[in-house]
């Protein structure tokens, strides 16, 4: 099993290989992400995690179909990134995008815009979290009053209708890679 961490800073996920465009990280690979192609062959990695990293890159279609390019058929990807709910989102200057729930639909069969690209996953998770780390303290009621579990059972009415009242703080999204 080969494992990627994608933009992966100075905290590289345990037996990955770090790629991240800034020395002075726990990079073993320094790459500009947001050049194409990344220095990997095709279809190597089993799996890519990229804990907040993509919201910080300029084409997320062709961050995806590098993912898609890399990585053997079968693999997983996950994703992480500050909800755009989150104050964190907005909060970090150096932010490009700011994901929702069903931003990574894009890239699934089931997406009705199948013209952004023909590199597809399918959708194994999608999670709407709030965490206590990342909204800053401790006891954190939106769990505790069942918010979080609303959320994930009805994200689109979550999104549509509450997000900027109980925000947010990540999403995570997990994804297999399709190869024909």
């Amino acid at each position: 099993m080969r494992r990627l961490d994608l933009g992966c800073g100075k905290r590289k996920q345990a037996g990955s290989i770090g790629i991240d465009r800034r020395g002075g990280t726990a990079a073993d690979v320094i790459a500009d992400l947001d050049h194409f192609p990344y220095p990997f062959k095709d279809d190597v990695f089993t799996e890519v995690t990229a804990f907040h990293a993509l919201e910080h890159l300029e084409d997320i279609v062709g961050v995806m179909e590098e993912i898609h390019r890399i990585s053997a058929p079968g693999a997983l990807v996950h994703v992480r990134s500050p909800h755009y709910s989150s104050p964190a989102s907005f909060n970090d200057p150096t932010h490009r995008h700011f994901f929702g729930a069903f931003s990574f639909d894009y890239f699934t069969d089931e997406s009705l815009y199948d013209f952004y690209t023909q590199k597809t996953f399918e959708l194994v998770s999608r999670r709407i979290c709030f965490s206590p780390q990342a909204q800053g303290r401790r006891f954190v009621p939106h769990r505790w009053i069942g918010v979080e579990w609303f959320a994930n059972r009805f994200p689109w009415f979550y999104e549509k209708t509450l997000a900027f009242i109980v925000t947010a703080s990540e999403i995570e999204i997990r994804l297999r890679v399709r190869k024909s």
